[in-house]
């Protein structure tokens, strides 16, 4: 879980430093923690801005949907994974 952690405090600043600033996932994470922020924002049906954001800076290698499928051990569920793929698919 530490490497996850790690990976999400380097997304985000990585984000700023492109002028992208994350605040909804932020406050979501701090009311629920990463790993249940990322799972809840990933399942939703709704492709989220940031992610579109990350993309469009070439930066979808530091999605929380690249996350998901970089700590699978993490992400066990399989609906996660597959909605996390399917975006990073569709990103391409």
């Amino acid at each position: 879980m530490e490497a996850l952690e790690t990976f999400i405090a380097e997304s985000i600043r990585i984000s700023r430093e492109h002028g992208y600033h994350p605040t909804t996932f932020i406050s979501m994470q701090e009311r629920w923690g990463t790993k249940d922020a990322i799972e809840r924002l990933v399942v939703q049906g709704e492709i989220q801005s940031g992610f579109k954001r990350l993309v469009a800076l070439n930066l979808s290698h530091w999605t929380i949907e690249a996350a998901v499928c970089q700590f699978p051990e993490v992400f066990t569920n399989r609906e996660v994974r597959a909605a996390a793929e399917w975006r990073l698919q569709q990103a391409r």
